[in-house]
């Protein structure tokens, strides 16, 4: 998964013909990509974080921070502050989902 996330955030994909301008529920395309793309970040960092709840939110939007850091400094790529609010809620919304999960934990 973050081999993946890697190439897809950071290759130079500007001439591969994809419309993200296109909107979907009044929401561009690129943002609900965004979006579905880091909405499964907290199930893959749960076994690498050791089941811990809150360093899972943590470090799943760090990443998000991290690719659209590196995409400011690639050439070929662009920062944009509405990419990251849209790995943000990704990372969010992943989380939310495992908070179940967390819960059947805690009782043992």
């Amino acid at each position: 998964y973050f081999v993946c996330l890697a190439i897809l955030m950071w290759a130079p994909l500007n001439g591969v013909g994809i419309p993200l301008n296109n909107f979907v529920f009044g929401i561009r395309l690129d943002h609900l990509l965004h979006a579905s793309v880091y909405l499964v970040c907290p199930f893959f960092l749960l076994d690498i974080l050791y089941r811990r709840k809150k360093p899972i939110l943590l470090v799943a939007m760090v990443i998000g921070i991290c690719t659209e850091f590196v995409q400011y400094i690639l050439p070929w790529r662009g920062f944009d502050i509405n990419d990251l609010i849209a790995n943000f809620l990704g990372s969010f919304l992943g989380w939310l989902a495992l908070l179940p999960y967390f819960r059947r934990l805690r009782r043992g």
